[in-house]
């Protein structure tokens, strides 16, 4: 798998209000709660491309072709979620972000590194502090790599022919380690 890694963005248009981005817009955690007692009027502002159930945001670049790839730095974050969707996947409230829905996903939680598939596939390997994105469109697959181990963690396959834009995806519950994208 050949390696070009592109620069990936968060598009704050997307983000739950919850979330708080840097500057540069490639670093994320959650607000603390006295910063949420601040931002309440945020969440007036419903949007259906904004997430206001799950602490997520996508990514502002969307690929309808080619092999990308980027790496996330998740040092010390207990709780996360990092992957690729669709388009036209649900954002609004607590739905299912997994592949039946448009979301090809992988999870922390609570200790456990799992792949977002229905149903649930638990991974027994050991927790990455950086993982590796590679989405290849036209071969049907998002694989997922501990970049610093040089493993394998997951690959979905799923037809993605049908020229919807998949975009990135990223979520956590942290108020003191950002979520990083490398």
């Amino acid at each position: 798998m050949t390696k070009s890694a592109v620069k990936i963005t968060l598009d704050p248009k997307t983000a739950n209000p919850t979330l708080r981005l840097s500057n540069d817009r490639r670093r994320v955690r959650s607000h603390t709660y006295e910063e949420s007692k601040a931002m309440e009027h945020a969440w007036s502002q419903r949007d259906r491309h904004k997430y206001d159930g799950w602490l997520c945001i996508q990514g502002a670049q969307g690929f309808i072709s080619g092999q990308q790839y980027w790496e996330v730095d998740v040092r010390g974050i207990c709780d996360w979620r990092i992957g690729v969707l669709r388009e036209s996947a649900p954002k609004r409230g607590f739905s299912k972000l997994n592949t039946s829905t448009g979301y090809w996903t992988l999870r922390l939680q609570l200790g456990s590194l799992i792949a977002l598939t229905e149903p649930v596939t638990k991974l027994n390997t050991a927790i990455p502090s950086r993982v590796g994105v590679y989405l290849d469109i036209e071969g049907g697959q998002v694989v997922f790599s501990d970049p610093k181990r040089r493993r394998h963690i997951y690959t979905f396959r799923a037809d993605f022919s049908n020229s919807e834009k998949l975009y990135p995806v990223f979520g956590t519950v942290d108020t003191k380690k950002e979520l990083v994208i490398i």
